[in-house]
Order: C-alpha cells, then structure tokens, then sequence
C-alpha cells in the first residue's frame, strides 16, 4: 500500500496508531488504513474539511503539567521553584514547538544562565520533566533534555563551623536569633520552619511535617532551642515564626531576617540552609548513627545522611583514629 500524504504512524505500548499531519498539527485516523472509514476521513481532511488539532506549543505544554497530578504531589516550595523557571521557558519559547527542539539550544539556554548556575541547572531539569509529560501526552517519543550534565555549583551548603554559630548569636536577637536556634536545633528546611505552630509543642519537642518528604517527626528541643523559645514573645496564636501582626513569615521573610544578620556580621558565605548541614554534622561528631540522624533531619536515604554529615563524622573517627594511635604507641 502506498503511504498516503501527511500520514505518519505512532507506536505507543506496541500498538500503532495513524495520524494525518500538517504544519506541525495532528488529527487521529482510523486505525486501519486500507478502511473506507480511513480513506473518507483522510479526504476529509485533504480538502480542509474538519479542524486540525492546535499546534504544540510549549506555552499549551505547560498549562497541561501543571493540571496534572504530577504538579498536584509537588510541595509548596518545588512549586515556587518550578515556576520561576516555567516562567522563564514560557517567556522565552512559550509559542515554539516543544517537539522540534534540539538538545543543543537547552544547552545553549543553560550556559548563557551560567552566571546563576542553580538557576541554570534548573533549566534542562525543568524542561526535561515538561518532555516527559510530551511523552505521556503522545507528542513525542524522546526527550531531549534527559541526562545533561549540571553546570559545577562549587561546594553547595557549608556547615556552619562552631564559631561563625557563635558569631551570628552575638549579633542577633528577636526573629533573627529565633530563627537561627530553630533550624540549627531541629535540623529543618526553612520551608517547614514556616509552618511550625506553636500547639505543635509536645513533650519538650516539636511535631513537623515535612513539607518535601511528608514524613511526620517529632524532634525533641536542644537546651539552647528550649531557652529562646521560652524568652520568645508571642506574637501569634498559631504560628511560632510570624511579624508583629500575628501574620506568619513565608520563605523569602525568614531568609531576609538571616541574610541581614549575615551580611552585617561577616557571614555572608554560611546559608540557612546549611544549619541543616551544622546539625547533622553535631549528631554526626557526637557519635549518632545515620539512622538517629534521619530520625531528626527525616532523610529517606541514608546516602543523603551521609552527604550532610561526611565532614563531622570524618572529624569523629579521626580523632578516635589518632586515639588509638597514641594508646599504641604509650602500651608499646
């Protein structure tokens, strides 16, 4: 049979479906091709009959993802991220074809944001999920994105070493200092920090609910951590972390508090993420076992321990390394 114009196949989940295409849209044909019902529709279509499906753009590609249940699973926080990239995409290919693009210009978008690599990063990451969603929706058959290498971001988040902590507690107090001890002493993301209640308060402890993982915890208070929330004055019923109206800080608040303590004390290499860091290391370096330390920083994987605590659990059994070494040397 002599393949008619405009017609291509799909193989999806080893069946194959018969489309009629034109100017980068498609309408589905019969499934069987030596069919009248194929032959009429396909000369249907020839003379213009019946509207052809729109063309793919990326701007109807990410509408569809995020009306979709994999946007719905995401947490609050990878939404606000994923949108400032989406933003961006749509911004900038937002009528292009999605299903035309070549794995060479994501790499050149990727290396012109060079200058801010996470965002960078985040470029062929993002779109690659929007690839996959193609698949899903049969609008293409391989993503272009999978598998580009990251741009080098350095070392990422340091922990705070014992006295840049000492430093930032001589040089903040009230929401500064409030935010400090809660994520140094329970070891959450500042996402979370955002959403701490107080009649979450139990037993000398607090319950989170993480909001990437969604894993439950309950994280007893270090002495340091019980000490400023019993000289905090509540300015909220509900909310541990709120302004003077009782309104609790989102995300970008609680950074702007710690970045202005950072700046003017000198700190401004250290994050408040990586408090997150300083208090795994502090399990690590007491002798805690990865899965004392998960039971706190709720990591599902215990690599993910270890990428936070690597450094204080490396000074832990050096020192009882050399220890040893000296007993042997002392008893020889």
């Amino acid at each position: 049979m002599v393949k008619k114009k405009f017609t291509t196949t799909k193989k999806v989940k080893g069946r194959l479906y018969q489309y009629f295409r034109k100017d980068g849209r498609y309408v589905r044909l019969p499934d069987d091709p030596s069919s009248e019902e194929y032959d009429r529709e396909y000369w249907r279509l020839m003379r213009g009959g019946g509207a052809l499906s729109q063309k793919f753009t990326f701007e109807k590609l990410i509408k569809s993802y995020k009306q979709s249940p994999k946007w719905d699973r995401l947490a609050p926080r990878t939404k606000a991220d994923y949108s400032k990239v989406l933003e961006y995409i749509s911004d900038k290919l937002g009528g292009k074809d999605p299903t035309k693009m070549r794995r060479s210009t994501i790499i050149e978008a990727q290396m012109a944001n060079r200058h801010r690599a996470r965002f960078a990063n985040y470029i062929p990451h993002m779109l690659s999920i929007l690839f996959e969603h193609a698949i899903d929706l049969d609008w293409q058959r391989d993503n272009p994105a999978k598998g580009i290498p990251k741009i080098k971001t350095g070392e990422g988040h340091k922990p705070w070493p014992a006295s840049a902590v000492a430093i930032y507690r001589k040089h903040s107090d009230g929401l500064a200092l409030l935010i400090f001890e809660l994520a140094l002493g329970t070891g959450q993301r500042a996402s979370d920090l955002t959403r701490m209640e107080w009649d979450h308060i139990e037993d000398g402890g607090i319950w989170v609910t993480q909001g990437k993982t969604k894993a439950r915890l309950w994280i007893p208070f270090t002495t340091r951590l019980a000490a400023v929330l019993a000289a905090t004055k509540r300015t909220s019923l509900k909310f541990i972390l709120a302004d003077e109206f009782g309104r609790a800080l989102n995300y970008d608040q609680l950074q702007k508090k710690v970045m202005a303590v950072r700046k003017s004390a000198g700190l401004t290499e250290y994050s408040l993420h990586g408090l997150r860091y300083s208090a795994a290391g502090e399990l690590a370096e007491a002798g805690c076992t990865d899965q004392q330390i998960a039971s706190i920083t709720g990591h599902k994987s215990l690599s993910m321990v270890q990428k936070y605590s690597k450094g204080a659990s490396q000074k832990r059994l050096a020192k009882e390394a050399q220890s040893l070494r000296e007993q042997n040397k002392n008893g020889s």
